[in-house]
């Protein structure tokens, strides 16, 4: 499960049934000080699955 917190500057995710490639050019800024929940908990999904850490 992929969630956008957890994905950095130069990591390329992708879809394996269709191939689509994203390149992670800027990190999400919603992560918290911990003291609340992150807002980025929802898996990024493509096709209908998750996307994979190339």
């Amino acid at each position: 499960m992929t969630v956008c917190s957890e994905m950095k500057k130069g990591d390329v995710y992708y879809c394996t049934s269709c191939h689509l490639e994203i390149k992670i050019e800027k990190p999400c800024a919603c992560k918290t000080d911990g003291s609340v929940e992150e807002r980025c908990s929802v898996p990024l999904q493509c096709c209908g699955k998750p996307l994979k850490k190339k």
